[in-house]
């Protein structure tokens, strides 16, 4: 029993040390980050892709979406287009009946009369004669239509309702009856009424605003009230009147929707005129495709609460934002459960002359070899503009003539119209000649075409009302010859109807050009709209353009798309979430798979791991366990080529290191062909000398020589050292030193002074042991040192052969710190520094202003510093010595030369002990005394020793 028992505690002990011990497993080591790396990457591998394609899938199931609405929309576009244009001429009828009613009565004032004698007659029988004029005569007077007075027939009014009618019955497959017709007039002659009267109250608000100094704003209240009730009024009228005209087509638009196969049940497309759309009123469509399928769920679902703002700043934002042409962002949103998508675009009425106006837009900003034509044609313009004022005034006097006189008997008249004429022949033939020097590409065809066509086709647009307008003329103006020449020749017609003046009202010839609709303008009228679009530019950055102006004109509204994307979302959720499922069961299979592979594995990696450590703390014996042909194997070939390699590495650097600045060999290492290529850069040179070292060196033996040159470097090279010098060389007991090269070093002038005045403390402390410890001979444990310093440009780099080079420096600026090193023997100095030096040490270091000295081998003269130590703490007795030498010097280089010998002698006894420079300077002094130097004399001093 009791064994049993400890057999089951051990078991337990056993499975909680193992629970204990996994974790730490599982969580350090390479193992555990193997499996978490292995599992992560599939884990985010498939989630990116998951990602990716769920994207992919909402872009595709939007673009389908998008494909689908836009086939829907251009087919429900047409619909309106033909609904709209049947409303529309309803209320162009009562219109044209109204102002052809208006516009006759009001030209009767051109109308001329005419007196004429008759003979009386009577009827016999049926037979009127005058009896041989036995009864007698009868003046008459006649009134007679002159050319002003003619305006359009009510024959035009009666061949549009015939048209309209036909529409109908073709649409609704069903005749409609007198009665039908007559009630569609009678909604749309409502309709104009309120719409007139809207106008006339919109005039007398702007009137109110305007006009008065102090404007009545109750009065002006009280007109915007009424103008808004007078436009809910019209847009009521004329939702009414479209929609009879839907329930008259609906059920054959229906069935033709069905046969095109588009879903009205996922798609709700509505059409929204300009007018419909009012601020705080509820916007009402002119054709919503509700009507096809009213029992679907998108369609019943309420949305105008979640759409009526959307719609407004889509109105807003194609008026006075981004333009008619404007991108409009579609807007989400869920109701009853459903993904909701509203799509908002533009709708155009004339979509010929809207494609062109499209296409002009497309290249205002890729104009290429076009923009030249569009600098010509503007002066063409320019001419063009000047005709019509003329115009205007000439028939204003035509007019007034008693009787009034017809444009095409006057002269002036056809005078500026052949001049107008021949002007647009010019723009034309300008528009050929570019078109054949710059052909355009297959792709921009369209787009150039509507360069030349866009005036005469807004004209078209603007004037003709069509009786079914399929939006097919368009494509048959551009796709053949055949088609472009019929459309030309109806343009031409138009302006030569508009250019002759011969008729007020289209005549017979050209109403056969049109045989799918009525010239919907006088003559007068007409000219007007040539007038206007004749001197507007075809694109310009400065003033109203052509496409904005038609585009402007043939806006009529909005149309809005909702867009029901449920069932795709929710499909693509569902493969989502599938795709997460799998990367979570696959990413478990992976770490397991990741743990156990790894086992194998970490055993080598942890021996490679001990070695490389060893390696790492400076141990380059170690030697890697070679096995296997794997990885693994190549890794321990690999890193025992590598211990190999450090090895030889760093026998040759100790090797090199006694031999070449550290530095150098450093910069070698990261870049040798740079430092073998050389380069110019400013740097510091350095020379020092012992003095008399000749002497010493042959008294001494050669250990002792040995011995005593060590000692001394050595210490002069850590000093050279610290400051971030760079040893050139030894030349014997000399040191060569460059400062600012290979690497750079900031205040490099002022280190290497700084290390000049330190080795001469580091020489005295070298000297005082040498003489407690009675070493070398008295003149060794004397000797003194002379260092030349000057800073200036020098090329630097290894120069040699390919077999041996050294890293050294060379030019002007080396040679005169040798020759300052030399001359300072001449003024007893240990320190001699150039001008140049002396600028970027003196704020920092004391120095002396020995002398005005041309070095041999130079012309430019050089003024000598000597550098006596650091500035702070410099004793003012010190100060005042320097300051004796210093004014003798200047004195000396005024030629005084008795007031400089005295200023001279005057510093060497303050200082107390032999002035070496001072003695130079005296013994010149005297000499100059006795043969002065020439008038021409600068003060410079030539040296003609090294």
């Amino acid at each position: 029993m009791g064994t049993q028992t400890s057999h089951k505690q051990s078991f337990g002990q056993k499975i909680l040390d193992l629970t204990l011990v996994l974790p730490r497993l599982f969580y350090s080591g390479i193992r555990a980050k193997l499996a978490w790396f292995t599992g992560s990457l599939i884990v985010l591998t498939i989630l990116i892709l998951s990602f990716i394609y769920v994207r992919q899938q909402t872009e595709i199931l939007t673009d389908s979406y998008d494909r689908e609405a836009a086939i829907s929309r251009k087919y429900i576009s047409s619909l309106v287009l033909e609904l709209d244009n049947i409303s529309q001429s309803l209320i162009r009828i009562e219109e044209f009946r109204d102002r052809v009613s208006k516009q006759t009565e009001a030209l009767k004032k051109y109308k001329t009369t005419k007196t004429v004698v008759q003979e009386k007659k009577v009827s016999f029988f049926g037979i009127k004669t005058s009896l041989f004029g036995a009864l007698g005569k009868n003046t008459v007077r006649k009134t007679l239509d002159t050319y002003y007075s003619a305006y359009l027939s009510k024959d035009d009014i009666q061949v549009l309702e015939k048209n309209i009618r036909l529409q109908l019955q073709q649409g609704g497959e069903e005749v409609v009856g007198d009665k039908e017709f007559a009630r569609l007039q009678a909604m749309a002659k409502k309709f104009v009424f309120a719409d007139r009267e809207a106008n006339q109250i919109r005039k007398r608000l702007g009137e109110l605003k305007e006009n008065q100094e102090k404007p009545d704003h109750t009065e002006i209240s009280a007109a915007e009230e009424e103008l808004r009730k007078k436009l809910i009024l019209a847009r009521k009228l004329r939702s009414d009147l479209d929609e009879h005209i839907v329930s008259i087509l609906a059920d054959s638009k229906k069935r033709k929707i069905k046969e095109l196969g588009l879903d009205t049940g996922r798609f709700r497309i509505q059409t929204f005129p300009v007018s419909g759309i009012i601020p705080g009123e509820a916007s009402e469509p002119t054709l919503d495709t509700k009507i096809f399928d009213s029992e679907s769920s998108l369609n019943q679902a309420p949305m105008e609460e979640n759409l009526e703002e959307g719609l407004k700043s889509a109105l807003s934002s194609l008026l006075e934002g981004a333009g008619v042409l404007g991108e409009i962002r579609p807007t989400s949103f869920q109701q009853n459960g459903l993904e909701l998508q509203a799509l908002y675009s533009p709708h155009f009425r004339n979509p010929a002359s809207t494609e062109r106006a499209k296409l002009l837009e497309s290249r205002r900003n890729t104009l290429g070899p076009w923009t030249n034509y569009l600098r010509e044609e503007q002066e063409i313009l320019s001419e063009i503009s000047k005709i019509p004022p003329i115009l205007e005034t000439r028939l204003k006097e035509l007019k007034e003539k008693k009787p009034p006189i017809p444009p095409f008997k006057d002269k002036e008249f056809k005078k500026q119209y052949t001049q107008y004429a021949a002007l647009v022949r010019k723009r034309n033939l300008l528009y050929a000649t570019y078109l054949r020097n710059n052909p355009p590409k297959e792709e921009e065809g369209l787009e150039v075409e509507s360069f030349g066509s866009i005036r005469d086709s807004a004209l078209e647009d603007q004037i003709l009302l069509r009786f079914r307008p399929d939006g097919s003329d368009y494509g048959k103006s551009v796709q053949s010859e055949e088609g472009k020449e019929t459309f030309q020749k109806r343009w031409n017609s138009v302006r030569e109807w508009i250019y002759s003046g011969e008729s007020e009202t289209p005549t017979a010839k050209l109403k056969a050009q049109f045989p799918d609709g009525i010239i919907g303008n006088s003559r007068t009228e007409a000219e007007q709209i040539l007038w206007k679009l004749d001197v507007t530019p075809l694109i310009s950055e400065v003033s109203e353009d052509l496409p904005t102006v038609v585009l402007a004109s043939n806006f009529s509204g909005v149309i809005r798309t909702v867009v029901d994307r449920t069932e795709g979302l929710e499909s693509i959720r569902r493969n989502r979430d599938r795709a997460v499922l799998s990367a979570l069961g696959i990413c478990g299979f992976s770490i397991f798979l990741a743990v156990f592979i790894s086992g194998f594995v970490v055993t080598k990696i942890k021996r490679l791991i001990r070695n490389a450590e060893q390696v790492g703390k400076g141990d380059l014996n170690v030697e890697f366990e070679q096995g296997g042909s794997d990885e693994f194997g190549n890794l321990s070939v690999a890193l025992n080529q590598m211990v190999t390699g450090l090895r030889e590495r760093e026998k040759i650097k100790g090797i090199l290191g006694s031999m070449i600045d550290p530095v150098v060999i450093g910069e070698a290492m990261k870049d040798l062909a740079a430092l073998k290529r050389g380069t110019e850069k400013r740097v510091t040179a350095f020379f020092s000398d012992v003095a008399g070292f000749s002497n010493i060196s042959e008294k001494l033996s050669s250990v002792e020589l040995s011995e005593l040159l060590n000692e001394y470097l050595s210490a002069m090279t850590l000093i050279l050292k610290e400051h971030d010098g760079v040893l050139d060389k030894y030349i014997g007991d000399a040191i060569v030193g460059i400062f600012n090269a290979p690497v750079d070093v900031e205040g490099h002038c002022l280190k290497a002074t700084r290390a000049s005045i330190k080795m001469l403390d580091k020489l005295e402390e070298l000297r005082s042991g040498w003489k407690k410890g009675q070493k070398y001979i008295p003149d060794a444990r004397d000797m003194k040192i002379r260092i030349g310093l000057n800073t200036g440009l020098a090329k630097v780099g290894f120069m040699g052969t390919d077999a041996l080079a050294s890293y050294t420096m060379m030019g002007d600026t080396v040679n005169l710190a040798a020759r300052l090193e030399a001359a300072g023997k001449d003024y007893g100095v240990s320190i001699l520094v150039s001008d140049s030096v002396h600028t970027e040490i003196k704020d920092s270091i004391f120095t002396r202003k020995l002398d005005l000295v041309r070095v041999k081998g130079k012309n430019e003269p050089v003024i000598l510093y000597e550098a006596i130590s650091e500035l702070k703490g410099v004793a003012s007795a010190k100060k005042e010595i320097i300051g004796l030498y210093e004014e003798g010097l200047a004195l000396y280089l005024d030629r005084k030369w008795d007031p400089a010998v005295k200023k001279f002698k005057e510093s060497e006894k303050a200082k107390g002990k032999d002035d070496k420079a001072v003695q130079l300077l005296v013994e010149r002094c005297n000499e100059y005394k006795k043969t002065p130097p020439p008038t021409s004399w600068d003060g410079v001093y030539t040296r003609d020793h090294k």
